[in-house]
């Protein structure tokens, strides 16, 4: 099981960015649709959100997949 980045809005739509040392707030994209060839995931919440700080997201959904 592993975890991916959401927005809170009522339709919801995906971030992908590129994960590593060089991630950097705002470097991410928004997908409409969820394809997990481009949307990073993650073994846990707490990856998830360490990555979600990085980016500066103000809001997330983690949904588990």
């Amino acid at each position: 099981m592993s975890y991916v980045l959401a927005t809170t809005e009522s339709r919801v739509r995906w971030y992908t960015f590129a994960v590593g040392p060089n991630t950097k707030a705002g470097s991410f994209e928004l997908l409409e649709v969820l394809d997990l060839k481009q949307v990073p995931c993650f073994p846990d919440k707490a990856a998830a959100k360490q990555v979600a700080l990085a980016l500066g997201l103000n809001a997330w959904r983690y949904v588990k997949i």
